[in-house]
């Protein structure tokens, strides 16, 4: 079973940008035709392009206190010159007035471009003024579902006309990564590895190897996870998952055990080493016969050769002429 407490937010990246207090919001509307709208370009300030890969979880919209408003929210993706995929969609959705947010989980790539589109017969805040000319939104008439593509075919502003973005930001959270796991190694039935690395935010699993582990997220850089017991002595990746992808350490936490070696007619003195080199621990010697540490040679043991135990387990002998 996998188990996370003490899980920490994320510090998530956001991309795009609603209305400040005091923007001059204006108004969209359609009629019988739905439209898609994207911020090609910003002047200045937090761009509408994810800057890498990972999952959108929210996304926002700032609004006035008109009645009746409603918007739904695009992922587009280029594709070619003035050619867009529609990779995710959320809504549309009736707004209120003040700030809305709407949970979402849509999977984006590096470049993928945040914007809205507009159900038919509706009016919405759906972008303000900024009075600078580097600032660019293409439109589209007509509602694409994702899947779908489509190609630009006209733009608004044109210069010399004040610059206008859109009313939309999302919250991108990005894939984690793994810098280090410590310690690197420990015994067969099981250790406390702590995993550094970064976005560990909705963590869904840890596993070594193909094998869940219980973990703790401890912050965004840091889980603690127990490794799970192992029946093999062997190094294995660790992986940390969360729902923005998936992270595998290049570093390998290796199972450490005793093997009980083969010691059947080996004098005391080879035994002792072939049990240190297994990783066991010399248990009781018993001597039948008079055998000593010199003479006798093993004619028993316990446990059987090749069996895996925990670091340092013992294994007792019998000596005999």
């Amino acid at each position: 079973m996998l188990v996370a407490v003490g899980s920490t937010a994320s510090a998530q990246v956001p991309v795009g940008q609603v209305a400040p207090a005091g923007a001059s919001l204006f108004h969209c509307e359609t009629g019988p035709e739905s439209g898609d709208e994207l911020q090609t370009s910003v002047a200045a300030g937090t761009s509408y392009v994810a800057p890498s890969a990972g999952v959108i979880t929210s996304w926002s919209t700032q609004v006035g206190a008109t009645p009746g408003q409603a918007l739904g929210m695009k992922v587009y993706r280029p594709i070619g010159a003035g050619t867009f995929l529609v990779v995710g969609q959320d809504g549309p959705r009736p707004l209120a007035s003040g700030l809305n947010a709407f949970p979402v989980s849509i999977p984006v790539q590096a470049g993928d471009i945040l914007g809205i589109f507009l159900p038919p017969n509706v009016q919405v805040d759906c972008g303000f003024e900024t009075g600078l000319v580097g600032d660019q939104i293409s439109w589209h008439e007509g509602n694409v579902s994702p899947g779908g593509s489509f190609t630009i075919v006209g733009a608004f502003p044109e210069n010399p006309y004040p610059g206008e973005r859109l009313n939309v930001s999302a919250s991108l959270l990005p894939p984690p990564t793994i810098t280090s796991i410590a310690p690197a190694e420990g015994s067969i039935k099981g250790a406390s590895v702590v995993i550094a690395g970064a976005n560990f935010a909705s963590v869904t699993g840890v596993s070594f190897g193909s094998v869940p582990a219980t973990f703790t997220v401890n912050s965004e850089g840091q889980i603690t996870a127990a490794a799970p017991p192992s029946k093999t002595l062997s190094a294995v990746p660790v992986t940390v998952t969360t729902a923005a992808g998936s992270a595998t350490s290049a570093q390998t936490f290796a199972y450490k055990g005793c093997k009980v070696p083969q010691l059947k007619a080996k004098k005391l003195k080879v035994a002792k080493k072939k049990i240190r080199k297994g990783d066991c621990g010399l248990g009781k010697v018993k001597k039948l016969h008079g055998a000593t540490a010199k003479t006798g040679k093993v004619t028993k043991q316990s446990p059987k050769p090749g069996k895996i135990l925990a670091p340092g387990s013992k294994v007792k002998i019998t000596l005999d002429d």
